[in-house]
């Protein structure tokens, strides 16, 4: 018998500022912050895909992943950080990874989720947002 799955809510609770960080991107006002939790939740994804939950979704993180170096070697064009337009493209890569995560959260049991938290060695571009039994899977 599988274990209990992450149930809806804690998944949508601990992707809230994932979900605003993505927004302040789509509407070109994202801080450089806001910027790095997204890119830090790609990673989650990107590790998570890597660790086999699910496997086939490399394609689509990594085209988010590019999306994120173009949007900050943008940003950083002036030598400090400013928020800049997004192109349509570069969201929709954004959005597919985000929404890829969120599915791959629910494919997961708080047990797993413990498991496949990160080491403190492979902590992605900062800390977590999500509770601590979920580790930095979101």
């Amino acid at each position: 018998m599988r274990a209990p799955l992450l149930t809806s809510a804690e998944v949508q609770t601990s992707l809230e500022p994932l979900r605003a960080a993505a927004k302040a991107l789509r509407v070109g006002v994202a801080t450089e912050l806001q910027w790095a939790t997204v890119g830090s939740a790609i990673e989650a994804a990107v590790l998570l895909e890597q660790r086999g939950l699910p496997r086939g979704l490399a394609e689509h993180l990594q085209s988010a992943g590019v999306a994120l170096e173009e949007i900050r070697r943008r940003a950083l064009a002036s030598g400090t950080w400013l928020p800049v337009e997004i192109y349509l493209q570069e969201m929709e890569h954004v959005d597919t990874a985000v929404d890829l995560h969120e599915w791959q959260l629910l494919q997961l049991s708080a047990a797993e989720a413990s498991l496949y938290a990160l080491p403190a060695t492979e902590m992605p571009l900062q800390q977590p947002t999500v509770d601590q039994a979920q580790g930095v899977l979101a």
